[in-house]
């Protein structure tokens, strides 16, 4: 019989394991962390990881889909006043990191997370195309859509892997806007416009 998920003390001890094993990839590096040093440091029982996880590269895939779940969720209840003021799902991307930063860390730097990273480019890449195809006027391509989408979905998530690995040295949300411009401006030469006045990004 399998876990019921929806016990409070099922997603207590899985919450424990997941915290534990966060602890350690930041202590140590995830290729040092065994499956006894999860239990230690999440004061339970070896057996009882087991019966939660076949092993830790499933339980690190537990930890990121729940973040990039998170993500999808805030992303996907942005409203248009949300966007006319500012929040943008780059912006939310960017909050999203400071929030929790160490899961970002793992993500962006562990093996075992092509899955997650490639279901967090898709989505990021999914909007970009929306973005296009939902242009109040035609535009021609110069190249296919999906791989304008998809380089800008690369571009932004390199520039907040470059954003966390310097210590993050500039807000969120000077970020989100050094992201969309420079995002924007790559958009506008794939449709055609080379000559444009974009305000530059301003750190608040």
């Amino acid at each position: 019989m399998g876990l019921n998920l929806d016990d409070p003390r099922v997603r207590k001890t899985r919450r424990g394991l997941q915290d534990a094993l966060i602890r350690l990839i930041l202590q140590k590096g995830y290729d040092a962390v065994s499956i006894q040093d999860i239990a230690t440091e999440a004061d339970t029982a070896r057996i009882t990881f087991y019966r939660h996880y076949p092993d830790k590269e499933a339980l690190l895939t537990d930890c990121l889909n729940h973040l990039y779940d998170d993500l999808a969720a805030r992303t996907e209840s942005l409203t248009r006043e949300g966007l006319r003021s500012g929040n943008t799902p780059t912006q939310v991307l960017y909050d999203h990191i400071q929030e929790h930063e160490a899961l970002y860390r793992i993500l962006f730097t562990s093996q075992g997370t092509k899955t997650v990273m490639e279901r967090l480019r898709h989505q990021m890449a999914s909007y970009a195309m929306k973005a296009l195809q939902d242009s109040p006027a035609p535009v021609q391509l110069a190249v296919p859509i999906e791989i304008i989408a998809y380089h800008a979905a690369s571009a932004q998530i390199g520039l907040a892997m470059w954003w966390l690995d310097h210590g993050k040295p500039y807000p969120a949300s000077y970020m989100a806007q050094v992201s969309t411009w420079l995002t924007l401006a790559g958009l506008l030469h794939s449709v055609g416009i080379h000559t444009f006045d974009l305000p530059a990004p301003q750190v608040e």
